[in-house]
């Protein structure tokens, strides 16, 4: 369904803005939107907000900022040791998964393989107990009121990640349209499918703890 992951530059902040430039060119990235970068072994992050000019900040992981949009960022990575790369976006078509007023469901074999069971909903700070538990069942894929929230191991998973859930929620949004059922994959499909993406973010989340950059299974 997806595009392969993207091959970007070595250097952190050139992956970053390669990123960035990616998703703008695709109109998933807006002016007000953001993306970041955990760097591994420096307990810090790198963010862009789009349509704001000058560099990407590098930032400590902790403590919290006083900017909101940095310190959403740094509760993501605190929360998820896996996590090496983050959007907030107002993409057309995940955004518009608000107005089925549920979750969308594991449709797609490769959707619950890379972005999990379902895509939930989380309060805008991404911080209560509820959202903690949400985030804990290792889905990578968020709705926050008329925003969307993308997580990835890596950058390019990110990139791919996020353009992934544009194409899932724009085939579910029009089925719903229809007011005819919408299937799921079977049960064992999304079981195997997550299973394997819970050990991709195991791996991910020794390799931070580590200090080093995780290393992307190319296999399904």
């Amino acid at each position: 369904m997806n595009a392969p992951i993207p091959s970007l530059p070595p250097d952190p902040a050139a992956r970053l803005t390669a990123a960035a430039e990616r998703l703008t060119h695709k109109s998933v990235l807006r002016p007000g939107d953001s993306i970041s970068i955990r760097l591994a072994g420096q307990g810090a992050l790198l963010l862009r907000e789009i349509g704001q000019a000058g560099e990407s900040v590098h930032v400590p992981l902790a403590p919290l900022s006083h900017d909101e949009t940095i310190a959403r960022h740094q509760r993501l990575y605190a929360a998820r040791g896996d996590v090496g790369a983050i959007t907030f976006t107002h993409q057309t078509w995940a955004t518009a998964l608000r107005w089925t007023g549920q979750a969308m469901p594991g449709v797609f074999d490769e959707q619950v393989r890379h972005l999990g069971r379902q895509v939930g909903m989380l309060s805008r700070t991404c911080a209560t107990a509820d959202d903690l538990k949400k985030l804990n069942s290792g889905a990578n894929a968020f709705l926050l009121d008329d925003e969307v929230m993308c997580l990835g191991m890596t950058v390019e998973r990110l990139v791919f990640n996020t353009e992934l859930l544009e194409k899932c929620a724009k085939a579910y949004v029009l089925a719903c349209s229809t007011d005819l059922p919408v299937g799921r994959i079977p049960w064992w499909v999304r079981y195997i499918a997550n299973r394997r993406l819970r050990k991709d973010e195991q791996r991910a989340a020794a390799a931070f703890a580590a200090g080093q950059e995780p290393v992307m299974s190319s296999a399904y």
